[in-house]
């Protein structure tokens, strides 16, 4: 039986395949965020269904402390349609909050609705692997969130991507659409002459793909972008099943290299089939073996048509499995498992947790879908090693 097909059929028996998470001593800490708003923006914040709310003069109060906002608004696209929405949040000043018993400074970061995140533990745990691969740099946590003394659930707290430019001084970054298209662009305030520049460069990545192939393909897109950790994340994609990812990622300019570097985003669909370039994986012959999980972005179709790039991504794809041995992929789980436990005691936060706008958070069904994930994983995980022998 095929482990996809596998773990789909435990899931849906309700098996527990694995046996119960080590306790670890001491509970976690989540930031608390309450929002006062006035009745009329918080009517306007419940019936949209799409448009951006900008709130003025919001009160925040995070862990019983006020804290002075600069901005705050609904964010998101298909999130937006739902009853609890999902905000952008920027301070005038940076506060602290705790992050695995240590003390971290935010001042602009998002809190997600986790709306379509079944049972809350995707997005978590592949920012957790991904921050272990070292290319997920942003500050992430679980929060609760409440809304003129409504709660509004269990939240994930992401620190914004355009913090990066900041972070790593980085003078350009932009978030890739669909067809390669540029979505959005974050740049430092000295850099916009630059910015012709630096999209011209993404945009000979797919001219190069046209022009080039083997060794000499390599070179080029090697010169503009750093491949190693770009066939990270694909060979990761690939690893956990994530059904949504060629328009969910950030390229950031390295400011050593002058190349781009990848900041991934957006992990409610993994253990489901690619969205995506589905159809196109088998519209060319032997590309559907190919370990790649999406060919819709045309950068990806010439990774898994070129020899000699596929090559290099096979490479890159041996280490990633090396640097999540099953030891990794199970401390993962049972962290996120554990800090599940916890917010679901406050079973307010938990009942206004709805998936799709229906379905309550449950710890028990929680517990068991991540113990059955990590099983499975353990299971591709082994299954690639012997592929790639």
């Amino acid at each position: 039986m095929k482990v996809q097909t596998f773990f789909l059929f435990a899931l849906v028996q309700g098996v527990a395949l694995l046996p119960g998470f080590a306790q670890t001593q001491g509970n976690p800490q989540f930031p608390d965020f309450r929002i006062t708003m006035s009745r009329s923006q918080f009517k306007s914040v419940l019936d949209t269904s799409g448009q951006k709310v900008v709130l003025k003069n919001p009160s925040l109060i995070i862990n019983q402390d006020t804290v002075a906002v600069k901005e705050l608004h609904t964010r998101g696209n298909n999130s937006l349609r739902f009853e609890h929405k999902s905000f952008s949040i920027e301070l005038k000043n940076s506060t602290s909050i705790h992050l695995d018993g240590k003390k971290v400074k935010i001042k602009e970061f998002d809190l997600l609705n986790l709306v379509m995140d079944k049972n809350l533990w995707h997005n978590r745990w592949a920012m957790l692997g991904l921050s272990g691969l070292g290319i997920f740099p942003l500050i992430n946590t679980y929060c609760t969130l409440t809304i003129n003394n409504q709660p509004q659930g269990i939240y994930l707290l992401v620190e914004k991507p355009n913090n990066l430019v900041a972070k790593e001084k980085s003078p350009y970054m932009l978030r890739r659409g669909i067809n390669h298209s540029i979505d959005d662009e974050y740049m430092d305030k000295g850099a916009k002459d630059e910015s012709k520049k630096y999209k011209q460069q993404f945009l000979s990545l797919y001219t190069d793909i046209g022009k080039y192939t083997n060794e000499d393909l390599y070179n080029r897109l090697q010169s503009k972008l750093d491949l190693e950790h770009y066939f990270t994340w694909l060979a990761f994609n690939y690893l956990i099943m994530n059904g949504d990812y060629s328009d969910e990622l950030f390229l950031f300019i390295q400011p050593g290299t002058g190349r781009f570097d990848v900041l991934p985003w957006d992990y409610d669909d993994i253990l489901r089939p690619p969205h995506e370039g589905n159809k196109a994986r088998y519209a060319v012959p032997g590309i559907e073996e190919k370990l790649i999980y999406s060919i819709e972005d045309p950068l990806d179709r010439a990774i898994a048509t070129d020899e000699y790039l596929y090559r290099q991504y096979l490479s890159s794809f041996k280490k990633l499995l090396a640097l999540l041995p099953p030891e990794l992929l199970s401390a993962n789980s049972e962290k996120v498992l554990r800090e599940l436990v916890v917010l679901s005691e406050n079973q307010e936060a938990a009942k206004a947790s709805l998936f799709l706008g229906r379905e309550s958070f449950q710890i028990d069904k929680a517990k068991e879908e991540v113990r059955l994930g990590l099983e499975f994983f353990h299971q591709r995980r082994n299954g690639l090693l012997t592929k790639m022998q």
